[in-house]
């Protein structure tokens, strides 16, 4: 069955959190970046406003998958050396095909799942789909790095699971964790990068593994948009370009990104690299047309803030 549902959303931390306490990570990330002068006009009641469409906007893709009721979720997010360390093995594409995807959910702390008292999330994992689905990708020369065991297990000395781009986004999407999900890295950090060709490639890839499947199968992408924390650029919001990406999802043209990342940019690095995510998932639904529920250039959560989803009827 094709998949007949997308999903997209940004993953900052302080989308999670309550906006009175956002004031924390945002010194955090920013460290001694001097700072654009709208961040200034970003007041309580401005950031509480803020914290208000982000709580609809994840409502409404809760919603939606509610709606569709699909027997798995092709989660596509990113590492920031929680899972893989960029020493000792930093694929540029990884699935886990076990049992349970699990995380510590706390980042302001170096807590690991070994550490008594730390916060752990647990997302049940669709084995049998995630080894279909590896297979299928090999089959059509992507070269994949598996990881095998039946939960989640760091390959760096900090065993932080799976990381928060699903540990936060699993919980909050799907509450009662009742769809499994299947699990799949991109590098969106890390030198060398995969070009925005491959990540579309990699969408539609999937997409044509899972056609014939019998599940009901949504995809989701998480990360950015344009964002660099604790970069040079921390704060820093590319607003230009965030909508430009936004526009060519809801154009249902997501190959007019295919040139994104080829210039060397300042704006590509860090963070921003996320989109990539986006792109597996705009690439899955071919050129369905985007439904862009919300966009916020908030300097306060260092990051692009934008939520979207596409249907197929």
């Amino acid at each position: 069955m094709p998949i007949g549902l997308g999903l997209a959303a940004s993953h900052a931390p302080n989308v999670f959190v309550a906006p009175d306490d956002w004031e924390v990570r945002y010194k955090r990330a920013i460290d001694d970046v001097p700072q654009p002068l709208k961040a200034k006009e970003e007041t309580q009641e401005v950031r509480r406003a803020y914290g208000r469409r982000i709580e609809a906007a994840f409502a409404t893709l809760r919603a939606k998958l509610e709606a569709y009721k699909p027997d798995a979720l092709i989660m596509v997010s990113d590492d920031h050396s929680e899972m893989f360390d960029e020493s000792r093995c930093n694929p540029s594409l990884a699935m886990f095909v076990g049992k349970r995807g699990k995380g510590v959910l706390n980042l302001l702390k170096p807590e690991t799942l070994d550490d008594p008292g730390a916060e752990v999330i647990t997302i049940n994992c669709h084995e049998e789909l995630a080894k279909f689905i590896a297979n299928g990708l090999v089959k059509r020369d992507f070269d994949l790095t598996l990881s095998r065991q039946e939960e989640t297990i760091s390959v760096g000395a900090r065993n932080m699971g799976m990381g928060h781009g699903f540990s936060r986004m699993g919980p909050t999407l799907v509450p009662r964790n009742d769809i499994p999900a299947v699990l799949l890295w991109l590098n969106c950090y890390y030198e060398p990068l995969p070009t925005a060709r491959r990540c579309l490639a990699l969408g539609r890839a999937i997409a044509d593994v899972v056609r014939d499947r019998p599940e009901r199968i949504a995809i989701l992408g998480t990360g950015g948009l344009s964002h660099d924390p604790r970069g040079p650029r921390a704060g820093w919001i590319d607003e230009p370009l965030d909508r430009s990406v936004l526009k060519a999802f809801a154009d249902g043209d997501p190959d007019r990104l295919s040139v994104l990342f080829e210039l060397d940019s300042d704006t590509y690095h860090g963070g921003t690299g996320e989109i990539r995510n986006w792109l597996v998932a705009g690439a899955a639904m071919d050129r369905c047309n985007a439904t862009i529920i919300d966009y916020m250039p908030i300097h306060h959560a260092v990051t692009g803030v934008a939520f979207a989803y596409w249907e197929k009827m």
